[in-house]
C-alpha cells in the first residue's frame, strides 16, 4: 500500500517503433528498472503513428512514441515530452558514394532509392522534402522494415534510406547524411500520452529518465567520417559512465 501511494510500483505500459526498441530501449530498460523494480512495462510495437494513436485512446498504453508533429500542436488530446532528433541517412555501398560524409536531397535524383513506406512520418518527411529540392525521387523498393533496406542495400540494390535511430553498423555500408541547402533533414521525436488519463509517479519519471538516456546515446547512427571520429573521442556521456580500473 506504501509503495502505491508513492507511485513506485505498478504496471506501465509504452508502445515504440521496431527501431526505437532496438536503439533505444534495449538498453534503457535496464536503467530504469534498476530506479523502478517494482514496475512491470510491458513494450507494444508499433509501426504506424495511426496504431500508437489508437492505443492511447483506448487506454491501452499508457505512452507512445513517435516524431513531435504526429500530434499538431493545437490538439487538446495529447501531451508529449520531446526527445532528441533524428535525422535521416543515406546508407550504400561506399563505392556507390566515395568519400562523401553528406549529401544534398537534389542531388539523389540520379541514384536507385530503398525507402521506407508512407506510414512511416519519416518517409513523409523525406518526401516533402524531395518536392522542395524540386526532384522527383526513383524509388525502386519500400519496406516497412529498415534493416530489409539495409540487407538490399548491402547487396547493391541501391541507396537506403533510414532514420538515425536505426542500428547500421552491422552492415558494410557507408552511412552518408542527408542535407536540404546545407542542413541536415532531422526532426524531433517526442514521448506522447492521453491528458485524459493522469500518469502515475513512476510514467511520469520513466519520461524523464527517457529524454535523459536519449540525449546521451543520440544518434544511433551517424555519418561514416563522424563514426570514426567519435570512435577515437568518447562523448562526455559516454566518458562519465566508464568507471576507472
Amino acid at each position: 500500500a506504501q509503495l502505491l501511494r508513492r507511485g513506485d510500483t505498478g504496471t506501465l505500459k509504452v508502445a515504440a517503433s521496431p527501431q526505437f526498441i532496438e536503439g533505444v530501449f534495449a538498453g534503457f530498460l535496464r536503467v530504469y528498472a534498476e530506479r523502478y523494480p517494482k514496475v512491470q512495462l510491458k513494450l507494444v510495437e508499433s509501426v504506424a503513428w495511426s496504431d500508437t494513436l489508437e492505443m492511447l485512446e483506448r487506454g491501452e498504453i499508457h505512452l507512445g512514441q513517435n516524431l513531435l508533429r504526429a500530434v499538431p500542436p493545437a490538439d487538446p488530446r495529447f501531451a508529449s515530452m520531446p526527445l532528441e532528433a533524428v535525422e535521416l541517412l543515406a546508407a550504400c555501398p561506399a563505392a556507390l558514394m566515395p568519400g562523401k560524409a553528406a549529401i544534398e536531397v537534389a542531388d539523389l535524383a540520379t541514384y536507385p532509392l530503398l525507402v521506407l513506406d508512407a506510414s512511416f512520418l519519416s518517409r513523409r518527411t523525406f518526401d516533402a522534402t524531395c518536392r522542395l529540392a524540386g526532384i522527383e525521387a526513383n524509388v525502386v523498393f519500400e519496406s516497412r522494415t529498415p534493416h530489409t533496406l539495409l540487407a538490399m542495400a548491402e547487396r547493391g540494390h541501391g541507396v537506403a534510406i533510414v532514420p538515425s535511430a536505426v542500428r547500421i553498423d552491422r552492415y558494410p555500408l557507408r552511412i552518408v547524411q542527408l542535407l536540404y541547402r546545407s542542413r541536415p533533414v532531422r526532426e524531433p521525436l517526442a514521448i506522447f500520452w492521453d491528458r485524459r488519463r493522469p500518469l502515475p509517479r513512476y510514467a511520469t519519471a520513466f519520461c524523464s529518465m527517457l529524454a535523459h538516456y536519449v540525449g546521451e546515446v543520440f544518434p544511433i547512427s551517424r555519418p561514416s567520417e563522424r563514426m570514426r571520429g567519435a570512435a577515437a573521442r568518447p562523448t562526455a556521456g559516454r566518458r562519465a559512465r566508464t568507471k576507472p580500473r
